[in-house]
């Protein structure tokens, strides 16, 4: 959990801080003031941490902004750098996706890595993503430009690497 997120190693900072203060306050004692220096020594340590140890639910995370960042781009190739070879059904629809438009912008406005289980050969993961989708109808069906997106993705470890395998598009518009 603390290699996750830091805000529990900042909030304890935050909350011995305050007490620290205090005490120092009502009992004008200045050696005090080397602890509030060791626990922000501590926190800026546990901050510093978080940040330099990618976990398996960060890399996952990151497949996913990688393939919104092509989406946004309009970069299928890049988009298809995320999904797996053996993943005919998601390649598919990439390919009907760029056929149909041209990508503006996508936005990601939520994001949860529901499971990661390493105990299958290899390494599964399901992700939930809701966001938006901008572009550009090359038909001109659809005048808006924007469609609200909500997947259940699965994602495989291969070669160190979390790959989109398959995909659950709740409201597909194809039907």
């Amino acid at each position: 959990m603390f290699l996750e997120d830091p805000m529990p190693v900042i909030l304890f900072g935050i909350i011995a801080e305050t007490v620290l203060g205090i005490a120092v306050l009502t009992t004008r004692r200045g050696v005090l003031l080397w602890a509030m220096a060791g626990v922000l020594v501590l926190v800026l340590a546990g901050v510093g941490l978080e940040w330099l140890v990618v976990t398996e639910r960060e890399r996952v995370e990151g497949t996913v902004e990688d393939a919104a960042a092509a989406v946004r781009a309009n970069d299928r190739q890049g988009l298809l750098q995320c999904v797996h070879p053996s993943a005919g059904d998601a390649r598919r629809l990439v390919n009907w996706a760029f056929e149909q438009a041209d990508f503006t912008d996508a936005k990601i406005t939520h994001l949860e890595v529901q499971s990661i289980n390493e105990l299958t050969s290899p390494p599964t993961a399901k992700v939930h993503v809701i966001g938006n989708v901008f572009f550009n109808d090359r038909s001109g069906q659809d005048p808006y430009g924007k469609r609200h997106v909500d997947l259940t993705l699965e994602l495989r470890l291969e070669s160190d690497r979390w790959l989109i395998s398959g995909y659950v598009w709740h409201d597909d518009p194809r039907g």
